[in-house]
């Protein structure tokens, strides 16, 4: 019996002594102890002054000693995020456009001559209802926009511009002019894509309605003003 028992407890000792030594190495490994696949090479393989760094020194460039030991390896280079290219197609295009004062309606001719500057032609059509029936009618809102940004890019956006807007019912005609400024910002994607949105303020003047003999006028306004628009850009 005593060789046996010898024998298994000397399994238990190996046992033992393995359980404790990698206990140990996990240990160490788990306080920094142990370099990972892609931690520096030690100070002692710091390049010398004037080199490149080891993995990028063409072969036997470096002085012996000063290469990083067997196992090193460099960290694999990160990605440089993903930038969406300027749009290519920025000088003319078509697109949906409400607000100015024009109602929910509408569309608008974009041209852009020269790089900041666009020239926004909108037109609406609506229409009012009323007492005696329901009024029709069309307005334009022709407008210059100076974008801050290289063209193709989103960008902030500045835009001042003439509307005018004109209204029937039977044989009483209104009409209106004037003019606004907004501010805002347009999103632009690279296939040709854009959706602007701002706000400002506009003066409207005066107000005239007529049959063609009596004439009724209500006087100018200041008001806020708010435009959105999507728009596609073909060349």
């Amino acid at each position: 019996m005593k060789p046996r028992f010898a024998f298994v407890r000397m399994g238990l000792l190996v046992a033992l002594s393995l359980a404790t030594t990698f206990g140990s190495a996990h240990l160490a490994w788990a306080q920094g102890a142990a370099p990972g696949p892609y931690a520096p090479p030690p100070g002692a393989y710091v390049p010398p002054p004037g080199y490149p760094p080891a993995h990028a020194a063409p072969p036997g460039q470096y002085p012996p000693g000063y290469y990083p030991p067997p196992g090193y390896y460099p960290p694999p280079a990160e990605e440089a995020p993903r930038v969406d290219p300027p749009a290519s197609a920025t000088h003319f295009g078509v697109g949906y456009k409400i607000g100015n004062g024009l109602g929910f309606i509408g569309g608008d001719l974009i041209v852009s001559p020269i790089p900041h500057i666009v020239l926004d032609l909108q037109a609406n059509t609506f229409s009012a209802n009323t007492t005696s029936g329901t009024a029709t009618g069309f307005g334009l809102a022709p407008a210059m926009q100076f974008d801050i940004r290289e063209p193709g890019r989103s960008t902030p956006y500045i835009g001042v511009g003439y509307v005018y807007a004109r209204l029937s019912l039977d044989n009483v005609t209104a009409s209106a002019s004037g003019i606004f400024i907004n501010a805002g910002y347009e999103w632009k994607w690279s296939f040709g894509m854009g959706i602007l949105l701002g706000g400002g303020v506009a003066y409207l003047g005066d107000i005239k309605a007529t049959d063609g003999v009596t004439t009724i006028s209500r006087s100018s306004q200041v008001m806020p003003n708010l435009e959105f628009g999507i728009r596609f850009m073909f060349l």
